[in-house]
């Protein structure tokens, strides 16, 4: 559950061709982990859409005729290269979506894998470093850029002792 002294953090990131595209949300100023301040998630958001703001057409997909493309998104507490596997202790969320046009030109399936999305997290997400890092990667390009909106409910906590120990369990445990 939320704290009441909640706050969002956000970020909007554009795909560049097959490129892994990423952008660090720096959280340095709400943190100060020497002294067991540090930024708590309590849930995530990603959201995909047109970069003209609008929702995903056929031409955004493949320029004619038919295809499909794929793109998966996620979010973590340290920065990556390229997206990571479910495995990595620092991933707190993480979607795929999947576009299809088939004849006609027309949107023919169009499937978001979220099990990971939007993310609940009970207790909340420690982030032990001073940035949230969001990603994005492709396999084949879209026609059309794409954005993914990364949204965050945070706030702040002074760890306790009972919370730096299942900090510590979180990051080594796999």
């Amino acid at each position: 559950m939320a704290k009441g002294d909640t706050f969002f953090l956000r970020t909007t990131l554009t795909s560049s061709g097959t490129n892994y595209v990423s952008d660090d949300i720096d959280i340095s100023a709400y943190t100060d982990p020497a002294r067991g301040r540090v930024l708590v998630v309590d849930r995530s958001f990603i959201t995909f859409g047109t970069d003209g703001n609008g929702p995903i057409v056929p031409l955004d997909v493949v320029a004619s005729g038919t295809g499909s493309r794929a793109m998966g998104a996620q979010i973590t507490s340290e920065k990556q290269t390229a997206l990571v596997e479910t495995s990595n202790n620092s991933l707190m969320a993480k979607v795929n979506i999947y576009a299809a046009v088939g004849t006609a030109g027309i949107i023919t399936n169009m499937v978001e894998q979220n099990a990971m999305n939007p993310g609940e997290f009970t207790g909340g997400f420690i982030v032990p470093t001073d940035a949230i890092s969001c990603g994005i990667d492709t396999g084949t390009a879209f026609n059309g850029e794409l954005d993914v909106g990364f949204l965050l409910e945070v706030h702040t906590e002074k760890l306790s002792l009972q919370r730096i120990q299942e900090l510590l369990v979180s990051l080594t445990a796999n």
